[in-house]
């Protein structure tokens, strides 16, 4: 009798059964590494090293030593102004009851005008609705004077008619007293007293009017400077109608003031806006002489001095070059809000040699003044200077090659410096 088989206790399949399942996991450690190998044959294309060139030696430069001028000169930053200027304003009126004006013309900006022509003028209409009524109430002062009088003289005749009556009473009570005799004591006595009487009433009177003269004098004295007070307002309104029409005071160009709007625009004045008296609102600008207002640091201010030479460039014409010098130089040092305290500048005015129609005021310029010149020196470039302890070399081309040479150097203009010492006319030197 035979035992049951039993298909789990086989080796073979066992084995047959292993193999097959073990298969899937070096496949895919196989994958993996293939995967690696890729990768770093990426990273080495990648990251390989660039070809090999030969190297190409660099060029030497040198320069040679020259003879010429050195120039320091020091910049400094403005604007431009007119040495001569001329301030068109509000007309100051002598008026005691000046108030805004309005313009009525202005001529244009940039036009230029002769001394004497009329750049501006103000609306006249309403000072000379007020000029018609002054003079309506100058009228009045002059009736009242009239008046005053006719009835001061009506007044002074009436009292000297008091006197007269007051006189010729006395002189009756005067007759009347001669015949005293022929009366009796009691109509004497009567008779003095009329007399008394009479002559106490006439210098009442005459004091009265010899006081109502003085009063009539100071009363018309009163009326009349009233009166002459209201002349004076008049001719003083006249005399302003007069300032209304602006005349140029010198010869130059017309340049309009700006003014700001309400809201913060600030546009230039035009007929139309109001002005107070005394309120700039052009300038009469002669370009015949123009100057650059500049600052300094105080530091630098004793470098400058008055005559010294510049070259003037203008922001405006990039092209054109000017030439001027210092005309005068700040003695006090000045700071602003927005700058440091401990930094200060002085003001330094320049002067234009040449004349330029198209140069007006408020242009931005610089100056590059000449503080210092040395002529007919050796120079060489700055960059070949080196230092060497307390020493200046250069570098000086020979049939053997460069050699070292120790220098004496003079001014430099940040570009070339003068050679003082140790070089020739000719000669090339190396360029660091």
């Amino acid at each position: 009798m035979s035992a049951p088989t039993n298909p789990t206790s086989n080796p073979a399949g066992s084995a047959a059964g292993n193999g097959t399942t073990g298969r899937p996991v070096w496949l895919k450690l196989v994958f993996f590494l293939s995967l690696i190998a890729f990768g770093a044959a990426i990273l080495y294309y990648v990251n390989r090293p660039a070809p090999m060139t030969p190297s190409t030696p660099t060029a030497i430069k040198t320069a040679p030593v020259e003879l010429g001028d050195v120039e320091f000169r020091l910049r400094i930053v403005g604007s431009t102004t007119a040495m001569n200027t001329a301030a068109i304003t509000g007309p100051r009126q002598s008026g005691p009851d000046s108030g805004a004006m309005m313009i009525l013309r202005m001529a244009d900006s940039g036009k230029f005008v002769r001394k004497g022509d009329v750049v501006a003028e103000i609306d006249p209409q309403t000072l000379q609705d007020h000029i018609d009524d002054t003079v309506a109430g100058l009228r009045d002062r002059e009736n009242d004077v009239k008046k005053k009088q006719i009835q001061q003289e009506l007044d002074t005749e009436n009292l000297r008619q008091s006197l007269r009556v007051a006189k010729a009473s006395l002189d009756k009570a005067r007759l009347d007293f001669t015949a005293q005799e022929v009366r009796t004591a009691v109509d004497q006595e009567m008779l003095k007293l009329a007399v008394e009487e009479a002559e106490a009433a006439y210098k009442q009177i005459s004091s009265e009017v010899a006081l109502r003269e003085q009063s009539q004098k100071a009363d018309m004295r009163m009326t009349q400077i009233s009166r002459d007070l209201e002349i004076a307002h008049v001719q003083r309104h006249e005399r302003d109608l007069v300032k209304y029409v602006i005349r140029a005071p010198i010869d130059g160009m017309v340049v309009i003031e700006s003014m700001n709007r309400p809201g913060g625009d600030r546009v230039q004045m035009a007929p139309g806006d109001r002005v107070m008296p005394g309120m700039p609102f052009m300038r009469v600008v002669d370009t015949s002489r123009m100057l650059i207002d500049a600052t300094v640091n105080q530091s630098e201010s004793n470098l400058f001095r008055l005559g010294q030479r510049a070259t003037i460039n203008l922001d405006a014409f990039p092209g054109a070059k000017y030439t001027g010098k210092i005309d005068s130089i700040g003695a006090l040092a000045v700071g602003g809000r927005s700058q440091n305290y401990y930094i200060r500048t002085l003001p330094v005015r320049l002067v234009m040699d040449s004349r330029d129609e198209r140069v007006i005021p408020d242009l931005s310029a610089s100056a590059d003044v000449l503080l210092e010149k040395t002529e007919q020196v050796l120079t060489v470039p700055l960059t070949a200077v080196s230092a060497e302890m307390d020493r200046k070399v250069v570098q000086v081309r020979t049939a053997k090659g460069f050699e070292k040479r120790v220098v004496k150097t003079g001014l430099s203009d940040g570009v070339k410096v003068a050679v003082l010492e140790g070089l020739k006319q000719g000669e090339q030197v190396l360029i660091n």
